[in-house]
């Protein structure tokens, strides 16, 4: 007879002995891989490799901390490698549209910036006061007096030898100067006087104008050439005055910048268009450019032209990035050129440039999450063609899709040199590695991350380590002995596996966070096992809701179930029901009607589309089952209809078809089930059960389902025997099986299922091919003999003359009702 597993089998508490401290205060933190070994192996390769293409693929479930632990990991690997270097974007002055980036030391692009816009403040200020200065002004006005003079005389030559001919030297406008007739008092003569002359005189006066005309010009030519050479000696005196406050102040920043030959070459360029811009500085308040950046609140930033765009500055002190990039778009991550609307029209310049992740990762490393980079549009094929390119070059999506024609800028690309950590979970990876054949060829290495580790004493206390490093990176409390022990158990839970503890970070932090509550409620040093408890049973009245609907209704009856009494064809299958971020179990009455028929067992969920493919699948193996034990030698006449009562959703899994092929010998052979009794399990075509997943919450759903009713002793759970190492119970499951209210069963075959749920032997087939008589095979197997007569009797039927089958059919009443054979 098979006997109920005992109660240390049940759960695996944690012993006190393994954990040799008081608290994880004293213990030192855990910044190691924890149970990562293979993963972490990956990484240090992928980061030490120097070679193109290995960048790293993290994959494993989310919760792991697989962001935390490599981001941990690539910090200290960070800290001890040098700063990488600074870019910044400078003006090209003989293309704007083409802006020019220079490569410089960490910490040197920002100080670069700052003293090129001091510079300007200095210069502009500078400059100013040497052109308002009362020596320039003398020497300005001596070359205009000087320059006029010479107009003067000139024009006065040419209005005496004018009026000795008899024309006058007039100022016309807007043509300027020229000649007009002259009368003897020396006034110019009108149109109507000059045309009372007489015509010898008036071809006179025309002879003589155009004669002054020619003279008059030869004369303008010559007073341009001398206004050209005077405008000459101005921009010279202005370049020698600015020069004066150009150069010494050009001289200290060329000399502090001469180790970088970029920015020697950029001053110089500055110098040079400076002085070909001096309208630039003497007009600085009339032309301050809106399409520049605003800097801060009083700052006076210098004309677009001669400012400095310091894309990337680094600390020296930090060592190499490690950045994470929560919204990985095309823009957040290779960067962009902004727009402004300046007076109606769309501007941009080279100080509109902005930094992308790649940027600001350049040099180091950058995580991003797959699942979010493949959300965005063309944002992973912008990271594939910078990875192969290993080059920044900013381009818009505008652009690249046609979708404007607008000329905008096109600055100088950046080399790119980083290693990326792209995570995700497994089916992201495979779904990528099947669409995109680049993929490995951008990300060679893998680190596959598992989702839990071996429990034994040793594991116990890194995990340990590990909690105590959670709490005091949270902020939270220590834990005790007694609250890391527990946690250690409810970590095994969470495996779903006695010898095992799940690696779920994300879970494990939250409930610490949520004990570390309860422990300050109490105003206690230290978070103890019963905050633990107290945490986890606030967990579950905050999910409770739907779970305590379906007890409800089961207490109601509106949900039918029974756990007292034998009925045939009727099993208690064994469900877990999923929803958001809660399960929960419950039991499931499953129902099985067989008749005659040819062979066939409906399943009625799959008929109606309820039926997930594994569920029909298990179907389907214990029909193969059935043929094989029972069909060996003849076809089996029969038919059967399976159901999950009361089932309004979808079902699907294999773990109800160990019930299931035990509802159906049940309505075969005509022998009640046992209703105290909960079963799941998998079979296969051999009579061997399986083991299934969520058995402690599917216990757990059928002793509470059974506590409605009242607990007798009696009722008990079916479940495989491979489960055992599943099982950690909760704690009034347990109270209630070590006080003999409630019972666990393991079993191996179907034979053991039989035993308990129909209360007889399944039975051993003889020499002969019989059953033992009184057993559950011997019932089920006279019954198919009974449905093979019937077959018989049908062909003995069909083979009678036609005309006595005509005077049958012909001698039954029209409306007599049909019988089935049975």
């Amino acid at each position: 007879m098979l006997k109920p597993l005992a109660h240390h089998q049940l759960y695996r508490a944690t012993s006190l002995k393994n954990l040799p401290f008081r608290h994880t205060r004293r213990l030192k933190p855990m910044t190691d891989f924890l149970g990562q070994e293979r993963a972490r192996e990956s990484v240090e390769m992928a980061v030490a490799m120097p070679h193109d293409g290995y960048n790293l693929f993290a994959i494993g479930n989310n919760g792991l901390g697989k962001r935390t632990m490599i981001r941990r990991y690539l910090e200290s690997v960070a800290k001890a490698r040098h700063a990488p270097s600074d870019w910044i974007y400078v003006n090209n002055f003989m293309d704007p549209r083409y802006p020019q980036a220079i490569e410089l030391p960490a910490g040197v692009g920002a100080v670069f910036k700052q003293d090129v816009h001091k510079l300007w403040r200095k210069l502009s200020d500078r400059i100013l006061s040497a052109f308002e200065s009362d020596r320039y002004q003398d020497r300005r006005e001596s070359l205009k007096g000087e320059l006029s003079r010479v107009q003067q005389d000139a024009l006065s030559q040419l209005a005496v030898i004018g009026e000795k001919q008899g024309v006058k030297l007039v100022l016309r406008t807007p043509g300027g100067y020229g000649f007009s007739p002259m009368s003897e008092g020396g006034e110019v003569l009108s149109v109507e006087a000059f045309n009372k002359l007489p015509a010898q005189q008036q071809e006179k006066a025309k002879a003589a104008m155009v004669d002054m005309e020619n003279r008059l010009r030869k004369v303008a030519r010559k007073l341009d050439q001398i206004e050209d050479r005077n405008r000459d000696q101005v921009d010279k005196l202005n370049e020698e005055v600015a020069l004066a406050v150009i150069d010494p102040l050009m001289a200290k920043l060329l000399e502090k910048y001469a180790p970088h030959a970029s920015l020697v070459r950029y001053l110089k360029a500055y110098r040079s268009d400076l002085l070909d811009h001096l309208e630039l500085v003497l007009n600085a308040g009339d032309n301050q450019d809106a399409t520049v950046s605003v800097g801060q609140v009083g700052e006076q930033l210098p004309p677009v032209r001669y400012q400095v765009n310091a894309l990337i500055c680094r600390d020296p002190r930090q060592g190499a990035p490690v950045i994470f990039e929560d919204l990985p778009t095309h823009y957040n991550l290779l960067g962009h050129v902004e727009q402004v609307t300046y007076m109606g029209t769309v501007a941009t310049d080279f100080t509109l440039i902005r930094p992308g992740a790649l940027h600001r990762a350049n040099g180091g490393f950058l995580l991003i999450e797959a699942e979010q980079v493949l959300e965005h549009p063309y944002a992973w094929q912008s990271l594939k063609r910078a990875l192969r390119a290993k080059s920044l070059k900013l381009s818009s999506l505008e652009q690249m899709l046609t979708l404007t024609g607008t000329v905008s800028l096109e600055p100088d690309a950046i080399p790119l040199h980083l290693k990326l950590i792209l995570l995700g979970d497994r089916e992201t990876f495979y779904l990528l590695q099947e669409f995109d054949p680049e993929l490995e060829t951008v990300f060679k290495m893998r680190a596959d991350f598992e989702s839990d580790m071996p429990r034994n004493p040793e594991n116990e206390l890194i995990y340990a380590h590990f909690l105590g490093d959670v709490a005091n990176r949270e902020g939270l409390r220590a834990l005790d002995r007694s609250g890391v022990a527990r946690l250690i158990e409810e970590s095994a839970r969470a495996a779903d596996d006695q010898d095992l503890l799940s690696l779920h970070a994300r879970g494990v932090a939250d409930l610490l966070r949520e004990s570390n509550y309860w422990a300050e409620q109490e105003q206690a040093e230290f978070i103890a096992s019963g905050h633990i408890a107290q945490a986890l049973q606030g967990r579950e009245r905050r999910h409770d809701r739907i779970r305590r609907l379906y007890l409800e209704d089961i207490g109601k009856g509106n949900q039918l179930f029974t756990c007292s009494g034998q009925v045939i064809g009727q099993v208690n299958g064994l469900t877990v029901v999923s929803y958001g971020d809660a399960s929960f179990g419950l039991p499931s009455r499953i129902s099985v009607t067989a008749h005659y028929g040819n062979g066939e067992i409906i399943d009625i969920e799959r008929d109606v589309e309820l039926g997930g493919a594994i569920h029909s699948k298990g179907v389907l193996i214990l029909t193969s089952y059935l043929k094989a034990r029972f069909g060996a030698e003849h076809p089996l006449r029969f038919a059967a209809n399976i159901a999950f009562e009361q089932s309004y959703s979808g079902v699907d899994g294999d773990s109800a078809s160990l019930g299931e092929l035990c509802g159906l010998l049940s309505a075969i052979g005509k022998l009640p089930v046992k209703q105290q009794f909960g079963i799941t399990g998998s079979v296969n075509q051999f009579g061997e059960v399986q083991p299934i997943g969520g058995v402690n919450e599917k216990i757990e759903g059928f002793f509470a389902a059974c506590q409605l009713k009242g607990l007798t002793g009696d009722q008990a759970v079916i479940i495989p025997v491979q489960n055992i190492r599943h099982l950690m119970l909760r704690e009034d499951v347990l109270a209630a099986i070590k006080a003999g209210q409630f019972r666990i069963y393991a079993i191996s075959r179907v034979e053991e299922a039989i035993e308990l749920l129909l209360g007889k032997t399944a039975g051993v087939m003889d020499g002969e091919g019989n059953y033992p008589e009184g057993s559950v095979f011997a019932a089920v197997a006279e019954r198919f003999a009974v449905w093979h007569d019937a077959e018989k009797d049908d062909d003995d039927e069909d083979e009678k003359p036609a005309a006595a089958a005509v005077s049958v059919a012909v001698s039954a009443p029209a409306n007599a009702p049909v019988t089935p054979i049975v």
